[in-house]
């Protein structure tokens, strides 16, 4: 398992580095065509915009790193500009950049999401349908053009929905963030969570269900902790998928011993008897906490 995290790790610097090694020929290949005028030109129209995006972190970190890579941030993004600054137009600048010009600083989120995260690219999601451009104050962090809870539900209407449902993952009346368990960009292998394992998402939070025990309850193995309980929100307390307990072990406890009448009400209450029903660490009926 740590073999394979380090191959995965190596071949995504790799990638990385190629990424920005093509990124940075490509801006010097605009050098030498001529039509780069630099940042202060821009301003001299769009000063609004460039004190913005100076003060902003975009800028800023382009700033810490050098001077040049400062006064090259608005053609790196718009394209050349020479012939804009001579006749401003719509039809002779980039107004809206391409995911390309994105990737030429961060070639890293093109690699990670092509591999683990390939349905945000089969649907044409572009940098700018989640970010801002820092030209002005993001509305959330990192650059994200809403809060995550809204900005993702725009197409994951459905998961927006259950959060809305009873019982879900809410601090106070607001829904956690979507990135408090998922990645947007992929940056491990599992692609849409966090964390690696066995539901490591949810342990990362519910530290005290995590184990190990000694005898662990086998769904957790299967199908993580999805395999109880509703992720983004159920109408059943705990989040579980089932109103029930009994109907939700039965799921996978068909066969009964004969004494288990559940026709009587002592046996249609799991929990009971059968208490740590994520694993215990005495008992392999988990009768015991």
């Amino acid at each position: 398992m740590a073999r394979g995290r380090l191959c995965i790790a190596l071949v995504t610097v790799g990638i990385a580095l190629a990424g920005l090694s093509l990124g940075l020929q490509g801006a010097d290949n605009k050098d030498k065509g001529g039509g780069l005028v630099g940042a202060e030109t821009c301003a001299t129209c769009h000063e609004d915009v460039a004190k913005a995006f100076n003060a902003g972190a975009h800028g800023q970190l382009m700033a810490a790193r050098s001077k040049d890579v400062l006064n090259k941030a608005c053609e790196g993004c718009h394209g050349p500009g020479s012939a804009h600054a001579d006749n401003p137009s719509k039809a002779n600048i980039n107004r809206k950049p391409q995911p390309e010009a994105c990737l030429s600083c961060h070639p890293q989120a093109q690699a990670l999401m092509a591999t683990n995260l390939p349905a945000h690219g089969r649907n044409n999601i572009a940098c700018l349908d989640c970010h801002v451009p820092g030209h002005s104050p993001a509305p959330a962090q990192p650059l994200l053009s809403a809060e995550p809870a809204v900005m993702c539900a725009k197409c994951h209407g459905n998961v927006a929905a259950q959060s809305k449902l009873p019982y879900a993952h809410r601090k106070g009346d607001k829904p956690f963030a979507c990135t408090s368990c998922h990645t947007v960009h992929g940056e491990n292998r599992t692609g849409q969570l966090r964390e690696y394992g066995y539901s490591g998402a949810c342990i990362e939070c519910h530290i005290d269900k995590g184990g190990p025990y000694v005898f662990p309850h086998p769904p957790r193995a299967a199908n993580g902790c999805m395999q109880c309980h509703q992720p983004h929100g159920s109408a059943n307390p705990k989040m579980l998928t089932r109103t029930r307990i009994s109907d939700l072990c039965l799921e996978c406890h068909t066969g009964l011993p004969s004494f288990h009448t559940i026709n009587q009400a002592k046996y249609r209450n799991c929990q009971t008897c059968h208490i740590a029903v994520h694993g215990s660490n005495h008992d392999p009926n988990l009768k015991d906490d």
